[in-house]
């Protein structure tokens, strides 16, 4: 199951327009979210806090693997909040570069499909370095060329990848992926990519309490 497929079908079916009608549907779709990062109710009773790397193959496996039961079973019925944060480690090449991406299409209402993209092509841009061939295969050419401008021109585009890397260097944090589990006001720290049997027992402890 692709990451966050569920999320996205109903935005593929509104895409699904007559080519009269698909300009103003376009535009609708894309609409920047005002905290792409974030996914879930804000009032639920949980947050997650996920520091990740796009080029790191653990944070892969956590978001191919883990998050997407954790979405339909969490997240869709309102226990959990999850908020995304970008921790770039330096000995990976690309995953600077993956980040402006999602970022870029985090600015135009495409960021859970496009690190759905990211995650899911990280064996082969993490050899290249080509992540723009990768994100162009699931976003239209008008986006796409969105997307590129931002990446190349927009200096405030790392601000939040600067915000989140001084958390986690505050928390602090030794590895990728590492979670922050808020809730009723106390946090704990797990890090790993824990399989979602094991995730899924840690939340229902969490949530009895």
């Amino acid at each position: 199951m692709r990451l966050f497929a569920i999320l996205f079908a109903a935005a593929a079916m509104v895409s699904a327009q007559t080519p009269a009608q698909k300009p103003a549907a376009t535009a609708k779709a894309v609409a920047p979210a005002k905290n792409f990062k974030e996914i879930g109710s804000p009032s639920a009773p949980l947050t997650i806090e996920v520091f990740s790397d796009y080029e790191c193959p653990s944070c892969r496996s956590l978001w191919m693997d883990t998050m997407p039961q954790v979405m339909r079973d969490y997240v869709t019925p309102g226990k959990v909040r999850i908020v995304h944060r970008d921790f770039p480690l330096p000995q990976h090449q690309y995953t600077r570069l993956a980040t402006r991406y999602a970022n870029a299409a985090g600015q135009i209402g495409r960021y859970e499909l496009v690190i759905d993209q990211i995650f899911k092509t990280q064996p082969t841009w993490s050899g290249n370095g080509n992540v723009d061939a990768e994100v162009a295969k699931v976003l239209p050419p008008g986006e796409m060329q969105k997307v590129r401008d931002l990446v190349k021109n927009d200096m405030h585009l790392d601000d939040t990848v600067t915000a989140d890397v001084a958390l986690g260097q505050q928390i602090p944090l030794a590895e990728t992926p590492t979670m922050l589990l808020i809730y009723k006001g106390k946090r704990d720290k797990v890090s790993g990519a824990l399989p979602y049997n094991v995730m899924k027992s840690y939340l229902d402890q969490i949530l009895a309490k």
